[in-house]
């Protein structure tokens, strides 16, 4: 158990899809299954560690929080039944590697920390592992940020780079290491209050580590945790100022003034939110940033996407989409001002709003059932030990206020488990069923003894085969796959495919067909072409149908998943363009079953269109495309950028150049999109209007800046445009950014 909280947290490993999360899950199952059987051991030899879970029993209400998650896990196996997905439900996906089976492992988790954990002692120990670890993360973080901005973290990981001004250590995102930090906050002032430790200067370093986590945090750039944060201080020191006046007044006074503080300090930073220094410092303008949330894209899809989350719920109000299905959910339900950066929700990005839409009512009301017993454990708690209780309060609003704008996940359900387990030890009414030591059979019962833990190992062993080390097996030969295949070994490639797709585990089996054919789709689009030599080229033709007959297995299988419809489709088209396969009519057929899942879908519209573009069906490909954009309503620049792009690829440049000037005149940002602002430059160029292109261009330069190759293009503009003294000038500073790089081309401006 110790190993758990000890090692999990720092897990990494680069051979496998999703490094920061599949080590992790895949140790702690296999962690998790070894501790339950030496738990089953341990009760075996001592009835005293039997757990009472009976609701019927009259100990009930000692233990009704053990209770209530209990029923919440039966509830989620409920919902994955009645779900549009019930496999997906409970395996889950290699990126989560979350799910109702994973749930079983955490709730195991929990059940052993209430049996195992019930002295004092133990419980320092545990929470001072516990906060040893996240001191060793923030320490890891604030080194990756500050010391080694380029060290191993972000070199094995080049997608991190968005969030390399975010403290992220070894969780991989801030958000999922803000929660975790929250956490320790709370459990270190728990420390303190508790005086686990005889000496007051120990305690005064627990004092400071919460000091120093709130620091971390605030660094970590996640608003969902500053309101957590805020609201616990906030809950915390009103109850302080209510109940604690008389014996603990200095910490009354200290909280108000740090509320106080803050709120002074929020109102000076709001007030001065258009300032230079506010705008050009990114921790203060993403604070600020929220009164104008409709133009910040992660809040505006956050908003966005709960909206979906509602609309998901009102279909399917009883059982929801299952767990895990909410990909269904927002595909049926998309909206492109939400998918503008990541088109493939799997998430509603909000707890209960996520419960909500993939359980329905049912789920909810057992989700509403655990956090109100919780809280009145806490009240309990409160009726012997009101600073405790406060402290505790606090911390469960934190947790939910951050889950209201995030979901949980491994780095938040540490903290979360082992809080909930302190509050059943902390229960006054909590008592073991047996003395301590009492044996749990006669001395006559050892071949019954030995039964039970042949049985116990024999299903520990199969939890750990089955569920970490065959998954591991898979992810790490689809992984092996991608490397070899990113480097155009496509032959080499290929055994390490074969043998992820052999593995027939249902935590992998359809996953590695859904990452295999995304990497395979990405290959035959930007990889392939009329440069690629003959023998690469021969290696991808024998990848083509091995991969498609996969994933028209996996459409059959799975037919709610979303991204796969746009993955085989857009690898028949390509197998088209480039392979000489004749497979547009599967195409055309895999876009119209995507269409029957999602009529709003812009992704199943462009590639679709394409398709019968090529199939010349233009009049067709065009109505679709126009029967699409006066249905839907995103943005008013929506139905010209869709329409550009049809044109644009039907080869039609004037009416894409007349359709990209309407989409720019609202407002679009062709700069923010490099392949959309070279098509935006390409048919101006191809219609002749070089006034287009300077225009854009130098909207270009405006959002980033000096680049000698925007200030090329800007003198070619001019030039055509007979207004040589401009030329002249972007010429020069385009030479002044690269010298000798457009020297060939010196004497044409120079004339």
């Amino acid at each position: 158990m110790f190993a758990i909280v000890a090692l999990i947290p720092f897990t990494y490993v680069p051979q496998l899809y999703f490094p920061y999360v599949s080590g992790k899950i895949y140790l702690f199952r296999a962690l998790v299954a070894l501790a339950f059987f030496f738990w089953v051991w341990l009760i075996v030899k001592d009835r005293a560690y039997v757990p009472n879970f009976s609701p019927f029993g009259r100990s009930f209400r000692k233990n009704i929080l053990v209770k209530a998650l209990i029923l919440f896990f039966l509830a989620l196996i409920a919902a994955a039944f009645f779900g549009v997905g019930p496999t997906y439900s409970f395996f889950g996906s290699i990126e989560r590697s979350d799910g109702v089976l994973q749930y079983g492992f955490w709730l195991t988790f929990f059940l052993m920390l209430v049996s195992v954990f019930t002295e004092k002692g133990e419980w320092k120990a545990f929470f001072s592992v516990f906060i040893i670890v996240a001191l060793l993360l923030s320490a890891l973080a604030w080194f990756t940020r500050i010391i080694s901005p380029e060290s191993w973290l972000l070199a094995n990981n080049p997608q991190l780079l968005q969030y390399q001004d975010q403290l992220h250590g070894a969780a991989g995102n801030p958000a999922y290491f803000a929660g975790l930090l929250l956490f320790a906050i709370g459990l270190a002032l728990v420390v303190v209050e508790r005086k686990f430790f005889i000496s007051r200067w120990i305690n005064y370093g627990f004092l400071a580590a919460a000091g120093f986590f709130s620091v971390t945090l605030f660094f970590t750039q996640v608003r969902g945790a500053y309101l957590g944060l805020a609201g616990s201080v906030l809950l915390f020191s009103v109850l302080a100022a209510l109940f604690l006046r008389k014996e603990h007044t200095k910490l009354v006074y200290s909280s108000i003034a740090i509320l106080l503080a803050g709120a002074v300090s929020m109102g000076i930073l709001f007030t001065a939110r258009n300032t230079d220094f506010v705008q050009n410092t990114r921790m203060l303008y993403r604070i600020t940033e929220v009164v104008q949330f409709w133009e910040s894209g992660a809040i505006r899809e956050r908003v966005l996407n709960w909206n979906i989350a509602l609309k998901a719920f009102k279909e399917r109000p009883v059982f929801g989409y299952g767990p895990e299905n909410y990909p269904a959910a927002f595909n049926k339900y998309y909206d492109f001002r939400v998918g503008v950066s990541e088109p493939w929700f799997d998430r509603a990005h909000s707890q209960p709003l996520d419960t909500l839409a993939t359980g329905g009512i049912f789920l909810f009301a057992f989700y509403v059932f655990w956090i109100s017993c919780a809280v009145y454990l806490i009240f309990e708690i409160s009726k012997e030990k009101k600073l405790l209780s406060f402290i505790l309060a606090s911390i469960f609003l934190a947790y939910f206020v951050q889950g209201f704008f995030l979901f949980d996940v491994p780095e938040v359900y540490f903290g979360l488990f082992l809080f909930l387990a302190y509050l059943i030890y902390l229960n006054p009414k909590q008592a073991p069923i047996y003395p301590i030591g009492k044996p749990a059979v006669s001395n006559g019962a050892g071949k019954f003894q030995t039964l039970i833990l042949v049985g116990a190992g024999v299903f520990s062993a199969f939890v750990i085969y089955t569920s970490a080390f065959v998954p591991y097996k898979a992810n790490a030969a689809v992984f092996q796959f991608l490397r070899f295949s990113e480097n155009k070994l496509y032959e080499r490639s290929e055994p390490f495919l074969k043998e992820a797709f052999s593995v027939n585990s249902p935590y992998t089996y359809w996953e590695v067909r859904k990452r295999a054919g995304w990497q395979l789709s990405n290959v035959f689009e930007y990889e392939v072409s009329e440069k690629t030599p003959p023998e690469q080229i021969e290696a991808v033709k024998e990848l083509y149908p091995f991969i498609t007959e996969e994933l028209e297995r996996f459409i059959e299988a799975r037919p709610t998943d979303p991204q796969m419809y746009y993955v085989l489709g857009r690898i028949y088209r390509i197998g088209y363009e480039k392979l000489g396969f004749d497979d547009l009519d599967k195409a055309e057929a895999v876009f119209q079953k995507a269409i029957s899942q999602s009529d709003l879908r812009v992704e199943y519209f462009n590639e679709y269109a394409k398709v019968l573009v090529l199939q010349d069906k233009f009049e067709e490909g065009e109505q679709l495309v126009r029967d699409y954009v006066a249905r839907v309503d995103f943005y008013d620049y929506f139905p010209h950028v869709t329409l550009g792009h049809f044109y644009f690829i039907a080869e039609k440049y004037e009416l894409a150049l007349e359709e990209y000037k309407k989409a720019k005149a609202f407002g679009y940002p062709f700069f923010e999109v490099e392949p959309e602002y070279a098509r935006y430059l390409f048919v101006a160029e191809n219609q002749g209007d070089y006034q287009a292109i300077v225009d854009m261009a130098k909207l270009f330069l405006a959002r980033w800046g000096p680049d000698a190759d925007t200030y090329f293009n800007i003198a070619i503009g001019y030039m055509n445009l007979e207004e040589k003294e401009g030329a002249l000038e972007y010429f020069l500073k385009a030479d002044e950014l690269k010298p000798g790089g457009y020297d060939e081309y010196r004497s044409f401006f120079m004339e």
